[in-house]
């Protein structure tokens, strides 16, 4: 058992990091003003929340 909940944080975080390497290649792409980037953060932390929830 405590090996297959070390996977799912493994896999967890994995998917946690893609995340944020999406949203940093769209900052980069696409340059935003502060307010955007304020959403930006928080739309990612509504989805990471989520993540660990599921």
């Amino acid at each position: 058992m405590q090996l297959y909940t070390f996977f799912i944080f493994i896999l967890v975080g994995m998917l946690t990091a893609l995340i944020y390497d999406l949203f940093r290649i769209l900052r980069k792409v696409f340059k935003t003003n502060d307010f955007f980037t304020y959403i930006e953060d928080i739309l990612f932390w509504l989805i990471t929340r989520f993540n660990f929830i599921i």
